[in-house]
């Protein structure tokens, strides 16, 4: 009985911590700078998706960022790795432990709120909608916001 005990009490716990991010709001009134130069090229993710090592090293290696070369000067480059870095994730919500690659859509609670399911399929990702996990904006409508509710996503058919 307490192995049955302990076992429900896991469960509920795992369920608790991925409906809990799944539901997380994670706004942050935008940098200008950020906006400006980050969508360019992408949707210029809320920092609050990555913890700040992880947006440390992305601001580090530019001009190199992923398969593009980012230009910025210096004092900008400064202001916008601060405002990343100060509002990153919370590792109380995801643990310390950073993303392979520095990428989002690497992350455990990432990886684990978007598993495969019959509604979430491999089709969905590359659809021409869609066309990479990393378009939050796809099914997330209040992703320029920082709303990342379950209950909100729309998944393109």
């Amino acid at each position: 009985m307490q192995t049955l005990s302990k076992w429900v009490l896991m469960v509920i716990s795992l369920l608790w911590v991925t409906f809990s991010h799944a539901q997380r709001v994670v706004p942050v009134a935008a940098l200008t700078a950020y906006q400006q130069e980050c969508s360019v090229c992408h949707f210029a993710y809320p920092p609050g998706l990555l913890p700040p090592n992880s947006w440390r090293n992305i601001t580090d290696a530019l001009p190199k960022h992923f398969t593009a070369n980012v230009l910025l000067n210096s004092d900008t480059q400064a202001v916008i790795a601060n405002w990343l870095q100060t509002n990153a994730i919370n590792p109380e919500w995801v643990g310390t432990q950073m993303p392979p690659d520095n990428r989002i859509t690497r992350a455990d609670w990432w990886q684990q709120i978007h598993k495969p399911s019959k509604k979430l399929t491999a089709k969905v990702w590359k659809s021409p909608y869609v066309k990479s996990p990393a378009n939050c904006t796809a099914c997330h409508r209040g992703a320029p916001s920082g709303e990342y509710n379950a209950k909100t996503v729309v998944i393109p058919s």
